[in-house]
C-alpha cells in the first residue's frame, strides 16, 4: 500500500517469524544502543500484551501481579529478554511456539501466558476459548508496529510517515484481516467448533435425527403397505375360495330345482342350498365381527343368564354332528354352577364356545371331544370361570400356534386344505375374551390333539330362572307399513314376514316414490327404509320426511332402517337423519316383531300367538311329533334310510313352523347326515333316536 502511495520499492527478505518481528520493530523493547541506530515511523497499529490464565484465576492488569508466578512466553522474543532484565522476580517458562503458551497453562506447567494481542487472540478464540480465559492486559508491555529507517534517511522517514497517514480506514482493515488470515492457525478443534456453533450444530443434528426418523417411518410404512398388500391378496384369494364353494352349491341346487326332480331330490337340493346359504352368512358374520372389533365398534351386553345351561345347549346342538363323525362328545360341569345365575354377554360367550367346539369337531376325525366347565368363587361376588375344550384331532404345529390368534390364520395351512374356514374364528374369540377381560389359551401337539382354555371373570347374581321368551305377536289387521326396498327378493320376504305378524305392506322401490306417498298425505304406522336405494340414500329420504312432517306440523312416523351395514358410522348417520331404529339384514322375524310392538297395536282377539293357549293345537302338534318319531324309530330298526330321512324331515318342518329351535336343529343335523349316505352303525342310530325322543318328550310331555 505504501508502494502504491509513495512509489517506494520494498524488497521482501527472509526474516524472523511474526512474534519476533512485532517486538523487533517495537521501539519500546529495543535497548538504548539499538535505538540510536534507527529512526522509527509513526505507529501503524498498537498491540498490547495479553495475559491468558485458567478460568478461575484473578484478573491481571500489571506486571506486579505476575511477581512469583510462572509465566509462559515465546522463546527468543523481546518479551522474554525484557522481562528477564527488568523483572527477574517473574519466573519465565519459554515455549518454542505460540500454542505452547496455552498448552503450558492447560497442563499446569505455567500459571499464565503472555504474548502479543495480535498473535494470541486469534489462537485463543479458535482453540481455547472454552478452556482458558483472557485474564487481562499489561499496560507496561504495550507495543507499536513501526517501520525502522536508518538514521541517515530522514527524507525517507518523512515519505513513509505521510504514506501511513494517508492510508484509508477500509484499506487498513483489509490489511489487518489479510494478515490474520495468512497466519497458519490450523483447523479448530471439535470442542471449539461446538462452543462457537452450538446452536447451529444442535439444529443440524436435530434435523438429521428428524430426517432419520422420517426415513425409518417411511420404510416402516412402506413395509407395512407391502405386507398389507400381501395380506389383501391372500385375503381375496381365500375369500374367493370360501365364497365360491357354497355359491357353487347354491347355484347348482337352484338350477337343478328348475328341472323335473323327485320329491326326495327336491328336499336334498333345498337342504343343500339352505346349508350353503348359512355357511355364507356365517362367513359374512365373521367378517362383520372382524370389522367391528377392528374399529372398536363392538358393544358387550350385561344381563343375567345361567352359564351351565348355555354350555349344555351348545354341546347338545353339536351332538348330531359328533355322532355323525363317530366322535364321543362329553360334557363335565361343576355341580356348583348348575343353577348359578351370572351377569355377562351370553351371546358373545355362546359365540366363543360355538367356535371352539365347532373347530374341535371339525379337526377331529376319530376319538373324542370333551368340554369341562369349572368355577372358582371369589370374595367379591365374582366367579372365575374355567372352560376347557379338548380334542384328539390333528393338533397344531408350534409354528402355527405362534400366530394362531391372528386374523386370517388357519390351522390347516396346507395348499390342499381339507378344512374350510376364513381364519377369523379364533381371532374373534381371542378379541372377545380380551374385551370381556378374560383369556384364551391353546396347548396342542401335532397328531395328538388340542386343548383350548378360557379364563373369564363373571359377576354372580341371584339364582332365579330367566323368563321364557314370548311368542310372536299378532297385530291389528288395519296395521299398515310402508316398505321402501328396491330388491324383489327382499320385498317378498318382508311382505311375507309382515303377513305372519298380521300387518299389511305398501311396497315402493325408490326414495322418490316413498316421498311421493308421504306427500299424498298417506299415513303409515311404521316405515321400513332400506338405506341403499337406487336414487336417494335412506338417510336423505329420512331427512326429507322429517322436513315434510315439520312443515305440516304432523306427528312423526316411526322409521326403521334396514341395511346390511352395522358400523358406528352407519348408526350415527341414522340417528342424525331422524331414524328411530336400526335393523341389520337378514331381518329376523322376532326382532322385527319386537320393534313393531313399540308403535303398532296388538290384535284385540289374541294378543300374541301362544301355542300354550290353544290346547287343541298343542295336542295336534304332539300327535304329529309322536307319529313321526315312531315312524323314524321303525325305519331305524328296519335300516330303511329313506324312511328315516322322510320322518326326520317332517319333524324338522314341524319344529321350524312352531319355532321349536332345539328340535329343528337336531332334526336338521340328522337329516343332513342321512343325505350324505354314509354307513350307519347301530349305536349311531340309537343315539339319534334317543336324542329325538328327549327333545320331543320335553315339548309334548310324553
Amino acid at each position: 500500500m505504501i508502494s502504491k502511495i509513495s512509489g517506494l520499492n520494498f524488497i521482501l527478505t527472509d526474516g524472523a517469524k511474526a512474534p519476533q518481528l512485532i517486538s523487533a520493530i517495537s521501539p519500546e523493547f529495543l535497548p538504548e544502543s539499538e535505538l540510536k541506530e534507527w529512526r522509527f515511523s509513526q505507529r501503524w497499529m498498537t498491540t498490547h500484551a495479553l495475559v491468558i490464565s485458567d478460568n478461575d484465576a484473578a484478573t491481571i492488569q500489571s506486571l506486579q501481579q505476575l511477581s512469583g508466578k510462572r509465566v509462559a512466553v515465546r522463546r527468543g522474543t523481546y518479551y522474554e529478554s525484557w522481562l528477564r532484565e527488568h523483572h527477574p522476580e517473574i519466573s519465565l517458562v519459554p515455549q518454542d511456539h505460540t500454542r505452547g503458551l496455552f498448552e503450558a497453562i492447560y497442563s499446569g506447567d505455567a500459571d499464565v501466558g503472555l504474548g502479543a494481542d495480535l498473535v494470541i487472540r486469534p489462537l485463543y478464540y479458535r482453540y481455547y476459548s472454552h478452556k482458558l480465559a483472557i485474564a487481562g492486559q499489561i499496560p507496561e508491555l504495550r507495543a507499536g508496529i513501526n517501520i525502522a529507517i536508518r538514521q541517515d534517511q530522514p527524507l525517507l522517514l518523512s515519505i513513509i510517515n505521510k504514506s501511513l497517514g494517508s492510508i484509508p480506514a477500509q484499506m487498513s482493515n483489509t490489511i489487518f484481516n489479510r494478515w490474520v488470515s495468512d497466519m497458519k492457525l490450523g483447523y479448530p478443534s471439535t470442542g471449539v467448533i461446538f462452543s462457537l456453533y452450538s446452536l447451529e450444530i444442535s439444529a443440524f443434528l436435530l434435523l438429521l435425527i428428524l430426517l432419520g426418523w422420517m426415513l425409518q417411518r417411511t420404510v416402516k410404512l412402506w413395509r407395512k403397505a407391502m405386507a398389507s398388500e400381501k395380506h389383501k391378496t391372500q385375503f381375496l384369494a381365500m375369500m374367493s375360495h370360501e365364497i365360491r364353494t357354497p355359491m357353487n352349491a347354491m347355484i347348482a341346487s337352484l338350477e337343478l330345482l328348475n328341472r323335473p326332480v323327485t320329491d326326495e331330490q327336491r328336499e336334498q337340493y333345498l337342504a343343500l342350498a339352505s346349508s350353503s346359504a348359512r355357511s355364507l352368512l356365517d362367513l359374512l358374520n365373521d367378517i362383520l365381527d372382524h370389522s367391528k372389533i377392528s374399529q372398536k365398534g363392538i358393544r358387550l351386553e350385561s344381563r343375567p343368564f345361567v352359564l351351565a345351561e348355555l354350555i349344555r345347549a351348545v354341546c347338545d346342538s353339536y351332538r348330531p354332528l359328533a355322532a355323525q363323525k363317530g366322535l364321543m362328545l362329553s360334557v363335565c360341569i361343576n355341580p356348583d354352577l348348575d343353577n348359578q345365575m351370572m351377569e355377562g354377554d351370553p351371546h358373545r360367550i355362546r359365540q366363543v364356545v360355538n367356535n371352539l367346539l365347532s373347530n374341535a369337531i371339525k379337526f377331529t376325525a376319530s376319538g373324542s371331544v370333551s368340554v369341562t366347565l369349572k368355577g372358582e368363587f371369589l370374595a367379591n361376588k365374582t366367579c372365575m370361570i374355567s372352560l376347557d375344550v379338548a380334542d384328539t384331532g390333528i393338533g397344531i404345529s408350534p409354528e402355527i400356534q405362534h400366530n394362531l390368534f391372528k386374523a386370517w390364520m388357519q390351522a390347516d395351512d396346507a395348499p390342499d386344505r381339507h378344512y374350510g374356514g376364513s381364519g377369523l374364528g379364533l381371532w374373534i374369540c381371542w378379541q372377545l375374551m380380551r374385551l370381556m377381560k378374560g383369556e384364551l389359551m391353546c396347548q396342542s401337539e401335532p397328531d395328538k390333539g388340542s386343548l383350548f382354555s378360557i379364563k373369564l371373570p363373571l359377576r354372580l347374581t341371584e339364582p332365579e330362572r330367566m323368563p321364557a321368551e314370548p311368542d310372536l305377536p299378532l297385530f291389528k289387521s288395519d296395521t299398515i307399513l310402508l316398505v321402501v326396498e328396491d330388491h324383489p327378493a327382499a320385498q317378498r320376504i318382508l311382505k311375507d314376514q309382515l303377513a305372519v305378524l298380521g300387518c299389511q305392506a305398501d311396497i315402493v322401490e325408490t326414495g322418490a316414490q316413498a316421498l311421493s306417498k308421504i306427500a299424498d298425505e298417506n299415513y303409515y304406522d311404521v316405515i321400513l327404509l332400506d338405506i341403499n336405494l337406487p336414487d336417494l340414500s335412506g338417510y336423505e329420504v329420512a331427512r326429507r320426511l322429517r322436513e315434510i312432517e315439520q312443515q305440516r306440523g304432523s306427528e312423526a312416523m316411526p322409521l326403521i332402517a334396514i341395511s346390511a351395514m352395522s358400523d358406528e358410522t352407519h348408526l350415527s348417520s341414522c340417528q342424525q337423519s331422524g331414524i328411530n331404529v336400526v335393523l341389520s339384514k337378514p331381518i329376523v322375524l322376532s326382532s322385527l316383531a319386537h320393534n313393531l310392538r313399540r308403535w303398532c297395536h296388538l290384535s284385540p282377539s289374541t294378543a300374541r300367538l301362544k301355542r300354550q293357549q290353544n290346547p287343541q293345537q298343542e295336542e295336534e302338534l304332539a300327535r304329529w311329533l309322536r307319529e313321526d318319531l315312531q315312524g323314524f324309530s321303525a325305519a331305524s330298526s328296519d335300516g330303511n334310510v329313506r324312511l328315516m330321512q322322510y320322518h326326520v324331515h317332517r319333524l324338522r318342518g314341524a319344529a321350524q313352523t312352531y319355532n321349536l329351535n332345539n328340535l329343528a336343529y337336531v332334526a336338521t343335523r340328522i337329516e343332513a347326515a342321512l343325505r350324505e349316505g354314509a354307513e350307519l352303525s347301530s349305536s349311531q342310530k340309537e343315539y339319534w333316536l334317543q336324542t329325538l325322543k328327549n327333545e320331543v318328550s320335553s315339548l309334548t310331555h310324553l
